[in-house]
């Protein structure tokens, strides 16, 4: 995967618990839903740390995108599979795509994967094999 200047990461909960956003070179954007999801101090440290510094931004998407968001997981048959917490990284990856940037999602979870190739989104896995029949760009 050739990454550019233009390229971010859209992280969700577990991309953020495996510290990600301190192995990345890049611009990096999360949910206020998400961060309110990492409970453990260790982990509340080292994410307010990021977000000071800049490396990691905490955006609430649009809600025209959430409702994009909705109608990308009705296609892809998985909406009621997802969180709100789900669909709000989604929205923020549609956001930011919208805005001109390459968006890669971090996310292990195999319904946000699916989802995001339906939105022609791209994904990163974080520790675990994702969807196999898929590939990574939709």
């Amino acid at each position: 995967m050739e990454l550019g200047e233009d390229s971010v990461l859209v992280l969700d909960t577990g991309a953020i618990l495996a510290g990600l956003p301190l192995a990345t070179p890049l611009k990096c954007y999360t949910t206020p839903s998400v961060v309110g999801e990492v409970r453990d101090s260790e982990s509340r440290m080292v994410l307010e740390k990021l977000i000071e510094s800049t490396r990691l931004e905490v955006v609430e998407p649009s809600s025209y995108y959430v409702g994009e968001a909705v109608e990308a997981a009705r296609r892809a048959g998985t909406l009621r599979h997802l969180s709100s917490v789900d669909i709000g990284v989604i929205a923020l990856a549609l956001e930011l795509k919208a805005r001109g940037f390459r968006v890669i999602v971090a996310s292990d979870d195999y319904r946000v994967q699916e989802t995001l190739v339906k939105a022609g989104i791209e994904f990163l896995r974080v520790r675990y094999r994702g969807i196999r029949d898929k590939v990574l760009k939709p």
